[in-house]
């Protein structure tokens, strides 16, 4: 009996996916169906019982049979027919029941239950609308049909009419509280999951834009020092092939160049311990921002010795020892900003790095002698890939000054870029000084 259940009851529901609505319609459609077929089977037999009426068994078991003709519709898959007949089917049976059982039975009241299987089976406004207005057209009917019959009412003792409306209430009870559990468990349950489902989506995309952000940081920095060991083992190939000697200079300066790449390697390395997805918190530490800006110059002094470029440090007095910042994000920020400089700098000409403090922020600013921005360019500096190919930057991807906005702003700073056309450019990077602890 529980399998036969089982199959009437998800007759059809194999032809949809699990979280499609149209899922739990077709199994709410197919639960009411063998009830109301059940409570036909006993109610129908009661009536009879009770007024010896043939009309009224021959009512109640023709719907039954149709009940369980409106589930073999769904298994057939023809779903959209199924919910029409069973909108129909049930609307003709209240008519019917209530025309000839008369006004006292009550079974107008029926009606309150099929507006809620209107909103339970249909989904589209426009149906359901239709649907309420034929309800209310039969409910119009029914009540002139109490008023002036033009189908005979059957007439029954005054004991038989409260058994009768009884019995009434209690199908229509039964029906109203079977749609409403069907509606909670069904349809609200599945705009949960939809929801939930939703929201998964969502973090998903959140967590895949996440790290697309973070490879391209990844390959932007990384890409950045390898430039810097690869020309110099450009160089020394270029020298052996042409048999001149290989300097010690030239030697220090791989060195350096390769402490470079592992300083970078060994930074994202940290960096990528934190879960992904919570690559935008703030890992605050006490640092010596001095100390990491000088060495991060010190680890890329064969780049600017390469082009004859000196570096002056100059440090206000006053400037705090130590800054609770995040020390990853900050070198960053330096690094970018400062191999820009180097790589866009001309031969023989300075690079002003300046560490100071103001009211509410401490400063830094690195300030060049390049040929600076033109003025459409500065419109768009912090947009990714907003470049252009230079011989300073054959293989630029436009990605550094968007990084460096980016992780700006996450420690609450402010980058302010200011540039002319063969006049250099100043990068002033302000950041909060509430923070500072001696």
């Amino acid at each position: 009996m529980l399998r036969l259940w089982r199959t009437l009851k998800y007759a059809g529901a194999d032809g949809f996916e699990e979280s499609d609505i149209r899922r739990a319609i077709c199994v709410g459609v197919n639960t009411m169906c063998i009830s109301i077929f059940v409570l036909n089977l006993f109610s129908g037999g009661i009536f009879f019982f009770l007024s010896g009426n043939v009309g009224i068994l021959a009512g109640a078991y023709t719907e039954g049979v149709l009940m369980l003709g409106i589930v073999a519709l769904n298994y057939r898959r023809n779903y959209v027919l199924a919910n029409i007949f069973f909108y129909f089917v049930i609307n003709l049976a209240t008519f019917y029941f209530g025309a000839i059982l008369g006004p006292y039975a009550q079974v107008q009241s029926m009606f309150l239950f099929i507006l809620g299987l209107i909103f339970f089976v249909f989904d589209g406004i426009a149906a359901r609308i239709t649907c309420i207005l034929i309800t209310l057209f039969l409910l119009t009917l029914l009540e002139l049909q109490y008023e002036h019959p033009f189908i005979r009412q059957l007439q029954f003792d005054a004991d038989v009419y409260i058994m009768i409306r009884c019995l009434v209430y209690a199908v229509i009870i039964s029906l109203v509280l079977l749609i409403f559990y069907l509606y909670k468990k069904n349809v609200l349950r599945f705009h949960t999951r939809s929801r939930i489902a939703e929201a998964s989506r969502d973090s998903e995309e959140n967590l895949n834009n996440l790290k697309n952000n973070f490879f391209q940081n990844i390959s932007h920095d990384i890409r950045g020092a390898y430039f810097g060991v690869g020309s110099i083992c450009a160089v020394i190939h270029d020298k052996v092939l042409s048999d001149q000697p290989l300097t010690p200079q030239l030697a220090d300066n791989l060195l350096t160049a390769s402490q470079n790449y592992k300083y970078m390697l060994n930074h994202f390395l940290e960096f990528s311990k934190f879960k992904m997805g919570t690559a935008d918190e703030i890992n605050n530490e006490l640092i010596d921002a001095a100390a990491e800006v000088i060495q991060i110059v010190q680890l890329n002094q064969y780049l600017a010795e390469e082009k004859n470029i000196r570096v002056d440090i100059d440090q206000a007095d006053g400037f705090p020892k130590k800054l609770l910042t995040d020390k990853n994000k900050l070198c960053r920020i330096f690094y970018n900003i400062f191999v820009n400089a180097l790589k866009f700098s001309p031969p023989d000409s300075c690079i002003i790095v300046y560490l100071g403090i103001t009211d509410a922020f401490w400063v830094l600013k690195v300030i060049d002698q390049g040929n600076g921005f033109q003025p459409d360019q500065l419109d768009r500096i912090f947009e990714p890939y907003a470049t252009t190919r230079s011989p300073e930057n054959p293989e630029g991807i436009g990605l550094g000054l968007y990084i460096t906005n980016y992780l700006t702003k996450i420690l609450g700073g402010q980058i302010d870029i200011a540039s002319k056309p063969a006049a250099g450019t100043t990068v002033e990077l302000r950041f909060p000084l509430h923070d500072y602890r001696d």
